[in-house]
């Protein structure tokens, strides 16, 4: 297993709603998510986080437009041939089959077309056979707009297009479609995107933590009122007045990844990649009203990054790379509070006043000052099949 330390750094102003009700006579009306925290001295803390499903979110959804758009070199592209091919493969040409599949494609060209992707809208009567010139072609016009390379990745918010656990699916009708769509689109049951980050009935092999503020602590969130305006006078809307918390620009959110197979580290990687790109250029962002000019944000991974000395970390540059799981160390101070210590002892630097202790079963004892020397040393141990027991002193001050 890796750890992979991510940090996600506002840009400009951001919200992330929450539905926390919060009783005294100032809240706004659009809450920002925020952790209660207890510390020590009994004082409660609502820090500011981005919830692991939000930031989920936005990485498959961008990593699925990706595979689905990109021309790979010998990717299995969906074009009228190979629709047809698949079509002609059904059972006995099954006429039911073919409505019902109809049926389900034109509610997604239909979609398309409300949202003005096509200019044609897609229209079938319940009686009678299928037209199967009107499937090729409308099946076509699904793939145009969606990207050809659907054997890659799937689109999980579709009914339609969505990866599914066959040996779920109890209807014999829907079975048979599912299955007809995955010779359609050449994918083998589950896409690369859902084997990575799971869907409906398939465990993925990454999890994600929230995203916590960490720098600056404590984070100062601003109100923002917003009112509607009538279209026809220009003027304000009487009742249409609310108020949200907003976070501003610069803030710095600290998260993990933790990749339970290794093999899947590249994968991610890309993923990542790909993520860091498109919001480098403003083409996605995180939270509520982003084409307004909310959510605008910076990735970092694989990298260095330096925290103030406002900061739960002090000042403090940290490499984000990807790591094992560390040995936990006597004291996190408050990110021990939010985070297992297996997670954040894989943030340890070499200027760390940490040191460990490894006591091998022949009695000998070996000294590591960094979590890349505790782990040579474990793998030399464990290659000679002795056992061990691992000591941390001192402490880190994050």
């Amino acid at each position: 297993m890796k750890v992979l330390p991510v940090v996600v750094e506002t840009k400009s102003v951001t919200r992330i709603g929450s539905t926390g009700v919060y009783f005294d006579y100032s809240a706004a009306d659009i809450m920002t998510y925020k952790i209660p925290l207890q510390v020590d001295n009994n004082q409660l803390y609502y820090i500011p986080a981005i919830p692991a499903t939000s930031f989920k979110g936005v990485l498959r959804s961008t990593y699925e437009r990706f595979l689905r758009k990109r021309m790979a070199p010998n990717a299995p592209l969906v074009n009228e041939a190979e629709i047809r091919k698949a079509l002609s493969s059904a059972p006995s040409r099954d006429n039911d089959l073919m409505k019902d599949l109809m049926k389900d494609l034109c509610k997604e060209i239909n979609l398309f077309h409300d949202a003005g992707l096509l200019t044609e809208k897609c229209e079938i009567k319940e009686e009678g056979n299928y037209n199967e010139e009107k499937l090729v072609k409308y099946l076509d016009l699904y793939f145009e707009v969606t990207g050809r390379n659907a054997s890659e990745s799937c689109y999980v918010t579709s009914d339609l297009d969505q990866c599914v656990n066959m040996s779920l699916i109890e209807d014999e009708r829907k079975r048979r479609e599912k299955s007809l769509w995955n010779k359609i689109t050449r994918r083998e049951n589950i896409c690369k995107v859902c084997n990575l980050l799971g869907t409906s009935g398939v465990r993925g092999y990454v999890k994600f933590t929230d995203l916590v503020a960490v720098d600056p602590f404590p984070i100062l969130l601003e109100r923002e009122t917003h009112v509607a305006i009538n279209r026809v006078t220009g003027t304000s809307e009487k009742s249409k007045l609310f108020t949200e918390e907003i976070i501003p620009a610069g803030v710095k959110f600290l998260g993990f990844i933790l990749i339970l197979d290794d093999t899947k580290l590249e994968q991610i990687t890309e993923a990542l990649n790909d993520m860091k790109e498109k919001a480098r250029f403003g083409e996605i962002w995180i939270g509520g009203r982003g084409t307004s000019g909310y959510g605008s944000f910076e990735l970092h991974f694989n990298e260095e990054v330096k925290f103030s000395e406002y900061s739960l970390l002090q000042g403090r540059s940290l490499s984000l790379l990807p790591r094992e799981p560390g040995a936990p160390v006597a004291d996190y101070g408050i990110l021990g509070k939010i985070f297992p210590s297996s997670l954040l002892s894989s943030l340890l630097q070499g200027d760390s006043q940490v040191k460990y202790i490894v006591v091998d079963q022949e009695g000998k004892t070996h000294e590591a000052k960094t979590t890349e020397e505790l782990d040579r040393i474990i793998s030399d141990l464990k290659a000679r099949n002795l056992k061990y027991e691992v000591k941390a002193e001192g402490v880190v001050n994050l």
